[in-house]
Formats: C-alpha cells, sequence, structure tokens
C-alpha cells in the first residue's frame, strides 16, 4: 500500500493515513511528512500546517454534531494576523470537543487550521497567547519555524504483506 504520492515540488502532495486522506500545500521545498503521529513540535506543525494565525475569540458559536458521540464546537473568530496560508478577517473556527474547553470569549491565540469545511475552518492546534506578545513577535517566531523545512520520518505504521 503506498502511503505517499507526491505531485511535484510546488503542487501539492496527498498524504493518506489509514481511511483517510489529507491534502497539504507544498513550499518550492519538497518536504516528506507523514500522519502516523501527532505533531510534536512547532517546526513539526509549521511544516503540516495550511494556515497558521493570530486570532482574537469573539464568542462560542454553535455544536455542530459529527455523529458517533463526536463533534466540534465553533468560535467566531477576528483574525488579526496570519502567518501562513490565508484566513477570512472574520471566521468561525471549530474545535474537538476537549480541546474547546481550553478556549475563552476574549483570548487571542495562535491557530493552526484546516481549510473550511461548511464555512467552519477545522483546526489542528490552539495555543492562548499572551496579551503581551503582539503579533509581529508572533509571526517572527512562526516565520523561523516554518524556515526549518522541517521534514518527518517516513511513516512505519504498515507491514510488508507477504
Amino acid at each position: 500500500m503506498m502511503n505517499k504520492i507526491a505531485l511535484g515540488a510546488a503542487g501539492l502532495a496527498v498524504l493518506a493515513a489509514g481511511a483517510g486522506a489529507y491534502f497539504l500545500q507544498q513550499s518550492d521545498r519538497t518536504r516528506v511528512e507523514s500522519l502516523c503521529a501527532a505533531t510534536t513540535s512547532d517546526a513539526a506543525e509549521a511544516a503540516r500546517a495550511q494556515t497558521l494565525a493570530l486570532v482574537d475569540v469573539v464568542e462560542r458559536g454553535r455544536f455542530v454534531d459529527k455523529g458517533n458521540a463526536t463533534g466540534v464546537q465553533t468560535f467566531k473568530a477576528r483574525t488579526l494576523a496570519v502567518f501562513k496560508g490565508a484566513l477570512p478577517a472574520e471566521t468561525e473556527i471549530g474545535l474537538p470537543e476537549g480541546a474547546a474547553a481550553q478556549v475563552e470569549a476574549g483570548g487571542r491565540y495562535e491557530v493552526s487550521v484546516m481549510g473550511p469545511e461548511e464555512d467552519v475552518w477545522l483546526a489542528r492546534f490552539t495555543r492562548a497567547v499572551p496579551a503581551a506578545a503582539d503579533a509581529d513577535t508572533v509571526g517572527a517566531h512562526w516565520k523561523q519555524e516554518i524556515e526549518r523545512g522541517f521534514v518527518e520520518a517516513p511513516c512505519t505504521d504498515t507491514t510488508t504483506g507477504p
């Protein structure tokens, strides 16, 4: 079974892990990625992220039921700065139920989000930002992490058949 298909250094990479497929935008340099394990560093998140941004959470939004006793809690947010990708100035960000408990209206957060699903940008990563940290400081951190050109070790979750 093929785990990875690279479609050009400046194109898209399709990464398949189990039953799900994920699309990641590639930069000029080819990056090897796997989805075997959760992101464990900012450099890994910077490499995997479609969009990295700083947002103000305005208010708690609706709950989107995904079935099988799972769902996504949405938050209305105002985009303060985008460090990679694109995010509308006023948007709705969705977080899994467990992660949503850590987000409060009125707070500022670094977010890594995937493209919108029914107008909700699904978050992969969310971290509170102290009020003293300005957008330029947060942006400089992510620029440095992106420039590292993180390459993840190949996925080892498959076995060779007979």
